[in-house]
């Protein structure tokens, strides 16, 4: 249908009047043209060319009626001022008034090599998070077990909330239009790690004892995570794989050998680490200097970050606290619980490839349903889906290494309890990501306190709380930690909730 078949009996009656006007002005100069007042018309009609400028390309109704409410109409508004029973009925009439839509975009599809290049970029994240534990055997000679259990421990989590807080600064500044204050962002996080990485390795051989390697490790380990960061940023992994395979070839020889290669392992790993952070902060100083917009002062333009800064160092500390409180007690002597973690590391990268393409799939949602229930019962079928991969690319890899384990006398129900739980995680990952998205960080961090608490909490009451100095049945305490896992998936569910079903958050 025409858009001049839509027009109401008050518009065309004022297009006759405009064509009567218009012979008038062609008429002989001894006439003249009469001026008529303007002619109302319907409030509708009003209400969508307000809004042309900004839905004429509006997909469906329900871009429209998101648009609507985000201006502050709701179902009252819309019944007295328009006489539509609520919004969506108001938003159906103003999408088809709006006229004919324009074709959409052509999208990439699976097969796209573009997309699948970039898809195949993130999931090998997980496997470059692991690359240099090959070294761990090796160090672990030379430090000793309990420095190295320390080490690990208090350089983690120092990366994590350091890499995770120079990332969002430096993603915010990018998004702003701001490559130059991402670019010093980065070089001054990734410059500060070894420093900040030696200080945290001294402070702990002076309260626990160790030695200088303690510290080297600490060191390295640092500098490894904001040089996976920088690397990541600018989308050259490949440099980090590149120059950490080294380190991991000479760390698996080890493992097969034997004896006598430990100085070789540890020394190739520091040298790759130190190779790969020095690629890592050259890239940063470049791409600061290669960028030609003038910005305003670094200090200035991070003052309103500040906020979410501090939510994001939150978080990385939570993650941190929440994935290794667990399993740390059980480094020293327990192998099958000790490597629990490393299915889900290894698939970490297809947790943020999913989380990643959530938005893409979402958006698609909307421009496919014409109803908000619709909408809301598909998104939510979207994420069961999500989820449901997130927890089946580690259970596979952690059902071939349990394998091995029970084929090496190793494995105990306590082993398996505590990879199902990580198993777990990865869904509960995917719903942090998207919770991250939205920026509900006091969220997330209550909810892995709280999991946390239960966790530890219990098992004190229960005498399995190895934490705390009571090492009670193994089976008890991994037990408690899957369900405080679970515990952690219901509330992320409830934190999702009153945002996931909003289509304004896919417009």
């Amino acid at each position: 249908m025409s858009l001049d078949s839509e027009l109401d009996p008050n518009r065309q009656r004022l297009g006759s009047i405009m064509a009567a006007a218009a012979k008038n002005r062609e008429a002989g100069p001894g006439e003249h043209t009469v001026l008529l007042p303007r002619i109302s018309t319907d409030p509708l009609d009003d209400l969508v060319e307000r809004v042309r400028p900004q839905l004429g390309q509006a997909v469906d109704s329900l871009h429209v009626a998101a648009a609507l409410e985000a201006d502050g109409l709701t179902d009252r508004g819309a019944r007295v001022e328009y006489g539509y029973h609520d919004v969506f009925a108001l938003a159906t009439e103003v999408f088809r008034r709006l006229g004919p839509q324009l074709p959409k975009p052509r999208e990439a599809t699976a097969r796209d090599p573009r997309a699948w290049r970039e898809s195949l970029r993130l999931i090998a994240h997980g496997p470059l998070y692991v690359l240099p534990s090959t070294a761990f055997p090796a160090v672990l000679a030379i430090v000793g077990r309990r420095s190295l259990v320390l080490g690990l421990v208090l350089a983690s989590t120092l990366g994590w909330v350091w890499a995770g807080a120079a990332a969002h600064g430096a993603y915010r500044m990018l998004g702003l239009g701001r490559p130059r204050s991402a670019a010093r962002i980065l070089t001054v996080a990734a410059a500060g790690a070894p420093v900040a990485g030696a200080l945290a390795g001294a402070a702990l051989v002076r309260v626990t004892g160790g030695g200088p390697a303690l510290v080297a490790m600490i060191t390295c380990l640092v500098a490894y995570q904001l040089t996976s960061t920088v690397l990541v940023f600018y989308r050259r992994e490949r440099w980090l794989a590149l120059a950490m395979t080294p380190a991991f070839l000479v760390g698996a020889a080890y493992l097969i050998l034997g004896p006598g290669l430990e100085t070789w392992s540890a020394g190739v790993a520091a040298g790759c680490v130190l190779a790969a952070f020095s690629i890592a902060v050259l890239l940063a100083v470049h791409h600061g200097l290669a960028a030609a917009v003038r910005e305003p002062s670094l200090r200035v333009a991070l003052r309103p970050e500040v906020p979410a800064l501090l939510g994001v160092s939150a978080y990385g500390l939570c993650s941190a606290v929440l994935l290794l409180h667990a399993g740390a007690p059980y480094l020293l002597g327990r192998l099958d619980i000790a490597i629990a973690a490393a299915p889900l590391i290894l698939t970490m990268g297809v947790v943020e490839w999913r989380a990643e393409r959530f938005r893409p799939q979402a958006v698609d949602l909307v421009r496919r349903v014409e109803r908000p229930r619709e909408f809301v019962r598909g998104v939510w079928r979207l994420l069961a889906r999500e989820v449901a991969i997130c927890l089946l690319a580690p259970a596979v890899p952690a059902v071939a290494m349990l394998a091995v384990l029970s084929g090496a006398g190793v494995l105990s129900g306590a082993g398996i309890v505590m990879t199902a739980a990580h198993v777990a995680l990865g869904g509960a990952y995917l719903m942090a990501f998207l919770l991250a998205g939205r920026d509900r960080f006091g969220w997330l961090c209550a909810s892995m306190l709280a999991a946390i608490t239960v966790h530890v909490g219990l098992g004190a009451l229960l005498g399995a709380a190895p934490l705390l100095g009571r090492s009670g049945s193994a089976l008890l305490d991994t037990s408690l930690y899957l369900g405080s896992v679970l515990l952690l998936q219901a509330l992320f569910v409830l934190g999702l909730a009153p945002i996931l079903g909003q289509a304004r958050h896919y417009r």
